[in-house]
Parts: structure tokens; sequence; C-alpha cells
């Protein structure tokens, strides 16, 4: 199948708005007998809780196969995250484009999961799109380059000199703030639980995808709560943190566990922008309600239509394994049940809202059940978007660049229990 992506972008002062027509390749895959393949679970400390990963060895990602696919498929649904590792060159954002849109052959726009780039700059005569801390690759603009730092020279038609902007939780999270002098001895934080999509609109991604182009090179990083639990964590630096959904929903108490099996949550119309005037929990996981979101009025056109309203808990089509699928920064509505008749409840006060979604949340926060994965370069490292929830964390700037590359497609469905 050939994909013709129409997507709407915002042009260079003076230069009329467009439609570009973005060609991707055939996803179609070369077909194969059989795959050299190996899967090998992760093997956990005894104090983890955590119970999903694999390392995959034996596929070369830039010659993938149809038969090296589908045990990728049946890995991926079992163990939620693969580290492609021993890869013989680093993927190509083509190749990485074709391993995530391989998992929803639906999908016929080949759509960015949060919608149309605005346009960032131009070098050589090639329009580069994305923002300063998500620019996108300009020949497979599904891919997008995130960390902090200077991309190598010469890295896909970027600028010499081209920096990605890092996140900063000075930016978004609740005073009091980590002092520079700590964040430079390596103190961080989780700057946002959550899963990958546009929570309006566009369904969010089955799979994402992300290859390491460059690493921070330093000693582990300690992870502060800073919620007044005094809970801390070593992790390595520039780690990418995942929680299992399946988890979140296992500690849960039992009169909790049937409420969330059975109620929903609507989230708000362009949630990113209504919430980029608001301020996160210092745990990432909640806004805190301040009255900062951006009034209705100050949004963009909303279609009543377009709100997306999801179940709380996610079935996995596999394994039939039911995940806590939750975004507690863009929740702006609860509906309620406790059993498949109950009545339902409907709460729609953000600060009540914000309360449910923390007495959920917050249990399954906890480092027991957290798997801080370590970046190696060239590694490729793929999760099930609809069983898990991450966040990215901070590491000092003395320790160089981290440069990734992101594939992430919107999804041909929205999710159901």
């Amino acid at each position: 199948m050939v994909v013709e992506a129409l997507t709407e972008v915002v042009a260079p002062e003076g230069v009329k708005a467009r439609l570009v027509a973005t060609k991707t390749a055939d996803i179609t895959l070369p077909h194969a007998e059989s795959t050299n393949g190996r899967v090998v679970p992760f093997q956990h400390p005894e104090s983890s809780k955590v119970d999903f990963g694999a390392e995959v060895y034996g596929i070369d990602l830039n010659k993938l196969t149809d038969a090296d696919f589908e045990l990728i498929s049946d890995a991926l649904h079992e163990y939620k995250v693969l580290v492609f590792k021993e890869q013989p060159e680093m993927l190509r954002p083509q190749q990485q484009y074709l391993l995530t849109a391989n998992f929803d052959p639906d999908e016929t726009t080949g759509g960015f999961a949060h919608g149309a780039d605005p346009f960032l700059t131009s070098y050589n005569e090639v329009n580069i799109y994305g923002i300063p801390s998500r620019p996108a690759i300009p020949c497979q603009p599904q891919v997008h380059i995130l960390g902090r730092g200077e991309v190598p020279e010469g890295h896909y038609q970027f600028p010499p000199g081209f920096k990605v902007k890092g996140i900063d939780h000075r930016d978004f999270h609740l005073p009091p703030h980590i002092p520079q002098a700590e964040r430079e001895q390596g103190a961080s934080r989780f700057y946002q639980w959550h899963w990958d999509g546009a929570l309006y609109n566009i369904p969010p991604p089955r799979v994402g995808c992300l290859l390491a182009v460059k690493t921070p090179k330093g000693p582990d990083v300690t992870v502060r709560w800073d919620d007044g639990t005094g809970t801390e964590m070593k992790i390595p630096p520039g780690s990418t943190a995942y929680i299992a959904g399946s988890r979140a929903l296992e500690v849960q108490d039992e009169e909790t566990k049937q409420i969330l099996l059975h109620s929903r949550i609507e989230y708000a119309p362009h949630a990113f922008k209504w919430m980029s005037t608001a301020r996160s929990a210092r745990l990432g996981h909640i806004i805190e309600t301040e009255g900062l979101e951006l009034p209705r009025e100050k949004l963009p056109p909303i279609d009543e239509k377009k709100i997306c309203i999801y179940p709380m808990v996610w079935t996995n089509p596999k394994t039939g394994e039911k995940s806590l699928q939750v975004h507690g920064q863009g929740a702006v509505k609860l509906y309620l049940k406790s059993s498949p008749d109950g009545e339902e409840t409907i709460i729609d006060d953000l600060k009540e809202v914000r309360n449910f979604m923390h007495k959920i949340m917050r249990p399954a926060i906890s480092p027991e059940n957290i798997y801080a994965h370590p970046h190696e370069e060239q590694d490729v490292v793929l999760w099930y978007n609809r069983a898990l929830w991450h966040s990215i964390t901070e590491f000092p700037e003395s320790y160089g660049p981290r440069i990734m590359h992101q594939c992430n497609i919107a999804a041909s469905d929205h999710p159901s229990c």
C-alpha cells in the first residue's frame, strides 16, 4: 500500500500557507520464509515488580522482512517493550517509518500522531517542519528528532550547528524547582507521565519507536519525586522511564478497580495548547488546579464531535491483558460507573477530576514499578503505546547531547475497552 499524506503546515512569513503532499514508501515488507530473530526477556532485579521488556537479536531493521515483523509483533504485544541490539548500522528514517507503519496497515494517511507540523526553518532550499524541541526529518516527516543538543554534522539535511531544544522542568512544573547546582550534580525529575497521543480528534498511536543516535555520558542521575514523600530513584542519564498499565491496574484496591474497568475519561480539546499556560505537579502526572489553562475562546475552533472520550482500561488485542491507560494532565471530565449497568456519575470540576487522577496514578508511580531504559547508541526501542505510560527524564547538560529519532503515527482507530 502506498500512502500519500496531505499535511497542513504553517509557511514562513510572507508565504501563503499550503498543503504539502508527503509521499511515503510502500509499507509492504519483502517476503521471507523465516526469521533469524531471537527474543530474550529482560532479567529484572528481585526487588522490582516490573514484568515486561525483552531484547531482540538477529534482525537487521534496515532489511526488515514480513517474517521478522510477525515475530516482532507477537513479541511486542507480549513484552510491551522491545530493544533491538547489535544493529549493523544506524536505522534509516524510512525504515523506522516502515517498521512503525506496519503495526497499523489500515491507517491510510501516514500522519504524525500530533497533527500537522508548522514551518520551522529552511536550509539549502529544503524546508524543515516541526518545533524547536521536535523537528521533523525532511525525508521522512513522521520521524522527529527529540532530546537536547546539537545534531551530528550533515544530519539529514539539517543546518550546521542545529540544536534541538531540550525539556526543562522549570518551564512546566510547579515551583519549587531543583536548584541549578543540584541539577548539574545529577538531580533529576520525571517530566511528564503519559502515553503518546493528541487527546483530540487524532487516534493515539499503537506503537512508539525510538532510535538512539547520541546519548549523554556520565554517572547515574537521581530522580526525585518531590511530592513530600522523599522518594528517589537512581537511573542512567537520558533514560526513558516506563510503567505498565497492567501493573497500574493491579495495584488498585478492588472497589477502585471495578470503577476503572467500567468508567471513561473525557480529554480537553486541543489539550496541549490548553495546558501550555498551566503548571504540572512536580511528579509530572497531573496539572495543578490554579485556573491557568487557556480558556476556550483562546483555543483554535473546537468540533465537539472530535472530543475524545476513552475508556480508562484498554485491552491488548493479542493477549487480552487489561491496562489502566489514563492521561492525567489532559483529563477534564470523568464518567464513573462501578458496574456495567451501574448508575453513571459525571465529574467535571477540574480539581475533583485531578484528585481522582492522582488517586489512581500515584500508586503505580513507585520505583519498583518503573523500568528506566538505558539507551545505547544505535539501539532501537519499540514500545506498545496502548499498554504503557512513559516519561522522559532530565540530566546534566555537561553529559553531552541526547539525540533520538522518534516515530509515532496516528492510528486508524480510537482505543476501546
